[in-house]
């Protein structure tokens, strides 16, 4: 699948891979961490996924890849969006907003399709942080999974046409516990 630091090689990821973990009905098997970097004034954009490995979340193996790129061009605007399967988790939080403080030129929008163990006050916390830090954090709405659909998945033609929109039932729930986290 992804080589070491779960970040993977291939481009692009399975249907069915997106189905299964992107699914807010079902418990993701792995966290799948689909992003998008933009720098500067470039029309250009890099997008690439990872996920978690065995000993590191995806939030961190990205963050690990991305200061490697980051170091190259400290001085530029950079806006990265994520595309999550879970929201960060508490631990991660943290991280994110190191990276933040460490690289004030980057703009980070995280999207998600479900809430990381909710119940956990450290989670919440977590998440009031990265949005009192200047993250925006949302729940991914059905145009987000039309355009990860569209954008990061390997299509085949039997299934080019995957639209969630029984959705969003779940969509509106996780957005509402969001807003009460956030509020």
């Amino acid at each position: 699948m992804g080589q070491a630091g779960g970040i993977n090689q291939r481009w692009r990821i399975e249907p069915e891979t997106f189905q299964r973990n992107y699914t807010p009905t079902e418990r993701p098997e792995v966290t799948y961490l689909l992003y998008e970097i933009h720098w500067g004034r470039s029309p250009r954009t890099w997008k690439q996924w990872c996920t978690n490995t065995s000993t590191q979340h995806a939030e961190i193996n990205f963050l690990g890849q991305a200061c490697k790129v980051r170091n190259r061009q400290r001085t530029e605007p950079c806006f990265v969006t994520w595309f999550l399967s879970w929201s960060p988790c508490g631990r991660c939080s943290h991280s994110i907003i190191e990276f933040l403080k460490e690289n004030p030129n980057v703009t980070l929008d995280i999207r998600f399709s479900q809430l990381y163990r909710i119940s956990d006050r450290r989670n919440q916390n977590g998440l009031r942080d990265l949005a009192n830090h200047g993250v925006r954090i949302s729940v991914m709405q059905l145009p987000d999974y039309a355009y990860c659909w569209r954008t990061f998945v390997s299509h085949q033609r039997r299934n080019r046409n995957y639209w969630p929109w029984i959705f969003s039932p779940l969509i509106c729930i996780h957005s509402l516990l969001l807003d009460l986290i956030l509020a």
